[in-house]
């Protein structure tokens, strides 16, 4: 969403606090400051331990009607905004990793989580088509790839997630995951996390995928 950033607290049925910060459009990137700085004081120097970076975009567009404009806005959303939201949080998030007392590598210390799709992979592509989603997908997981080696000496975590093709306004209602299924399957992803995922591709069912 786009605006001035705005927050609220809610409490769970355990009475955990959830801080939600919303007004934020991830193709804004002069609005990242500000978001940063809000975090900034929530957290009062404890740290952030998990990142979860995910837009998307869905255009059907094939060889002879993909024009620059539609391959620029896509790489925005898929690309360029996960590398700048990660590069805004770093520090808080090498902050989170050094006061951890955990041995290893894992969310509960500091982990950066890219919203992929199977659109990405270039193993997997046997139909064609969809080329600024492919192509900006393919790209996000080479910036996962390569942040997961400039961040290791940080203990910073990073992968690459594909939801799969759930029931959404993207996705479509014949999609044949529904939502719940895909973000339970996510968290049970993330909460297995260790130094040996860093720099893979998971799908939300936990396997590897191919890039």
């Amino acid at each position: 969403m786009a605006g001035t950033a705005w927050s609220k607290h809610v409490y769970t049925s355990s009475g955990k606090k959830v801080h939600f910060l919303a007004r934020l459009h991830v193709c804004d990137f002069n609005s990242y400051r500000k978001l940063e700085e809000t975090v900034s004081s929530e957290l009062q120097d404890e740290g952030l331990n998990l990142i979860i970076c995910n837009a998307g975009v869905f255009e059907r567009s094939g060889f002879e009607d993909t024009t620059p404009e539609l391959m620029m806005s896509l790489f925005t959303t898929h690309t360029i905004a996960p590398m700048t939201l990660a590069q805004t949080f770093a520090p808080h998030m090498k902050s989170a990793a050094q006061k951890s007392s955990e041995e290893g590598m894992s969310w509960r210390k500091a982990t950066v989580v890219n919203i992929t799709s199977e659109l990405g992979s270039i193993a997997m592509n046997k139909c064609g088509g969809f080329y600024p989603c492919r192509a900006s997908r393919t790209a996000l997981n080479m910036i996962t790839k390569t942040q997961s080696i400039d961040l290791k000496t940080d203990g910073i975590l990073v992968v690459a997630i594909n939801p799969g093709w759930v029931q959404t306004n993207m996705g479509g209602p014949s999609a044949p995951v529904t939502p719940i299924d895909s973000v339970k399957g996510m968290l049970s992803v993330i909460s297995n996390l260790s130094a040996e995922s860093s720099g893979k591709m998971f799908n939300f069912k936990g396997e590897i995928m191919p890039w």
